[in-house]
Formats: structure tokens, sequence, C-alpha cells
């Protein structure tokens, strides 16, 4: 195992100066709040939300652009899967606020909220002339933040397990700009 005990004290280090932090901040309405920002990021959120943006994709007849979209949140999935496999690292103890299963590393909330938002962001901030479609792209880029902090807060990850789902969904994203820019809208 990649995070077995005892190794990367840096980054044990690091997941408990953000977890002391959090248990400070903490408190009833800002565990509703991240309760619901983390609802964005869970399976059925993304399961309903790619068959609506291919919809208004393929509606607008930016077919490929739908499948870019779709595609990249597949692979970012069978990536995190992948990963969370190979490396094993388990959930943070004490008390989860949310309901969370499997390993721990990397965060599939950050990894695939940042490919699927992020992607949306893109295409909104690059693609759409008007200043509301620049106002929603940079808010998605906010919500893809608190996606991630959600899951510190939360206790389901640690902050590295978040860094690297950023990480990883960030080079996904990368490619599925690339990929999109290679061919016409």
């Amino acid at each position: 195992m990649f995070f077995a005990e005892g190794k990367l004290d840096a980054i044990w280090y690091v997941d408990k100066l953000i977890k002391d932090w959090i248990n400070q901040i903490s408190s009833p309405g800002l565990d509703i709040f991240f309760q619901s920002i983390t609802q964005l990021g869970s399976p059925a959120a993304f399961i309903l939300l790619a068959v609506l943006a291919f919809l208004c994709l393929w509606m607008r007849g930016y077919i490929r652009t739908a499948i870019i979209l779709n595609a990249g949140l597949i692979g970012a999935w069978a990536a995190m899967k992948f990963i969370k496999e190979v490396v094993g690292r388990e959930r943070p103890a004490g008390e989860q606020l949310t309901a969370a299963t499997g390993m721990s590393f990397p965060s599939g909330h950050a990894m695939l909220s940042l490919v699927f938002y992020g992607f949306i962001a893109y295409l909104l901030l690059v693609k759409v002339p008007y200043r509301y479609g620049k106002l929603a792209g940079y808010t998605l880029m906010v919500v893809i933040a608190l996606i991630g902090l959600s899951r510190i807060y939360l206790n389901v990850h640690y902050a590295t397990d978040v860094a690297a789902g950023f990480v990883f969904g960030s080079a996904l994203l990368a490619l599925m700009i690339k990929v999109s820019r290679q061919i016409s809208w």
C-alpha cells in the first residue's frame, strides 16, 4: 500500500493541519451547507447532469462536444476506481457527516467534479460570448472548490485525497480540452 503506516510523514502533517483548521471552523450551519454542496459531486447528480448536458449540447448541434463531456466523465470514473484500488488508502477515522464507501485516495467527488464541471466551465468561458456565460463559468469553478472542501469538512477524505483528485482531474480535463480544440464545435 502506498499510504502504509509510518510513511510519508509530510503528507500526514498537511492532512492534520487542514483537519485541525476545519475542526476550528465547524458549526451546524456549515455541516448542512457542506452536506448539500457535496451532493453536487454525487453519482446521482452526475448521471442526471450528464444526460441533461448531453441533450442540451446535442439539440444545439454540438454532438462531438457532448461525447467528449460524457466520455471524459466516464473515463475519469474508471481511472478513479482503478487508482483507489491500487493505492488502497482507508478513509479518515472519526465521525463522517455523510455516507461514503470504498477507498479514500483520490477523492472521486473532487476528480469527477473537476472533469465534468470544469469542462462545462471551459465551454462557458471560451465559447459563450455573453457576460452571463462568463459568470456561470467562474461560478462553476467555485463550486468545484467547494465540493472538494466539502469532502474534507465532512471527514470522508483527507486533504491530500482531494488535492490528488484535482490533479488527476486536471490532467483529464486538459486532455478533454485538447481533443475539443481539435474538432469543430
